[in-house]
């Protein structure tokens, strides 16, 4: 149902602006669809497929390979791609994924997650980085999930306080029913003091909640999505400054070298408690793996260079486009 709204709707502000390319964000891939008469009006598609939703729902739901909920997905998303012109995906090994599946090399653009600059400016919060705190702060924002892994640190939390009596945990996100579980757990640990549950804040204030804080935290799980999706808030506490406690994920290790980040085995409570517990007691190697991480993302990660990637693919797309309507015009 949702589906035909959007594609009347859809046919209303194209007969009034005649878009020469139109963007679709899964999920689900087959919002493309209803693009469909604009396709057919000469309106060139991106399929902007940010997160695989095979892997995905392999993720979310623990449903293994083959299940056919699975190999419908892989239809659907077959199916959507071939009514795209062009698709855009968010890392390398997204589109490896899509090329096992059959999908064509050339008709897909890899375009990584880069945080936005005008958002996550450190510079902006300077005075808060400096201050001092009263609190040792971990951070995470973002979704509350079985496959973040955000039971490992606060399991860690009753050894922690032994050693940092000012410690925080702070978890920024939807009230979900992991959420709950996870408040659940704090009481039945104890540690309730030490654990700060926040409702979602809008994105404009996340980059000065990471600034109040000490450390940014990723205890994600590897999985066939997780370990390879690259994590958008490990880069926005890169940005801002944060040294970085995380899993030892393959895509982690392929952005970040072990001397930028300190990793831990994925589950591994006794390791993430050896990690907070170093960089709480060495604030030297917490400036040493900012610095690190700042060379890691000037030479590797580019919101400039990634903003004028997508940039061409459009330029690419009407030049396409004008000269199929040059041909039309020749031919008439």
């Amino acid at each position: 149902l949702s589906l035909f709204f959007y594609s009347i709707w859809l046919i209303v502000l194209h007969l009034r602006n005649r878009y020469q390319v139109i963007h679709v964000h899964n999920m689900p891939d087959f919002l493309v669809f209803a693009a469909l008469i604009p396709r057919l009006l000469g309106a060139r598609l991106i399929l902007d497929i940010h997160d695989p939703t095979p892997e995905f729902y392999q993720s979310k739901y623990r449903e293994r390979e083959g299940h056919i909920l699975i190999s419908l997905l892989k239809l659907q998303e077959r199916l959507s791609i071939a009514l795209a012109h062009h698709v855009v995906t968010a890392n390398p090994h997204f589109k490896d994924n899509l090329v096992s599946r059959g999908i064509p090399a050339k008709k897909i653009t890899v375009i990584t997650n880069q945080p936005d600059p005008r958002v996550f400016d450190r510079a902006a919060f300077l005075a808060e980085r400096q201050k001092v705190h009263d609190r040792f702060t971990l951070i995470y924002p973002g979704t509350i999930a079985p496959r973040y892994g955000l039971d490992v640190a606060i399991r860690a939390v009753p050894e922690l306080v032994k050693y940092i009596p000012e410690l925080r945990l702070l978890i920024i996100g939807p009230l979900s029913d992991h959420a709950v579980e996870l408040m659940q757990l704090t009481d039945t640990l104890g540690v309730s003091d030490y654990v700060e549950f926040r409702h979602p804040i809008p994105l404009e204030e996340v980059p000065h909640q990471m600034a109040l804080a000490d450390v940014g935290i990723y205890p994600a799980l590897p999985d066939p999505h997780m370990s390879i999706a690259i994590p958008g808030k490990v880069l926005e506490y890169a940005v801002m400054g944060l040294p970085i406690v995380a899993s030892r994920l393959r895509i982690l290790e392929e952005l970040f070298p072990d001397e930028s980040t300190l990793f831990f085995e994925p589950g591994n409570v006794e390791q993430f408690t050896a990690c907070v517990l170093r960089l709480y007691r060495a604030p030297a190697l917490r400036s040493e793996l900012v610095a690190r991480a700042d060379r890691v993302l000037a030479e590797s990660q580019s919101w400039e260079r990634e903003r004028e990637r997508y940039l061409a693919l459009i330029r690419q797309l009407v030049k396409h486009d004008g000269d199929f309507r040059k041909g039309e015009q020749g031919y008439g």
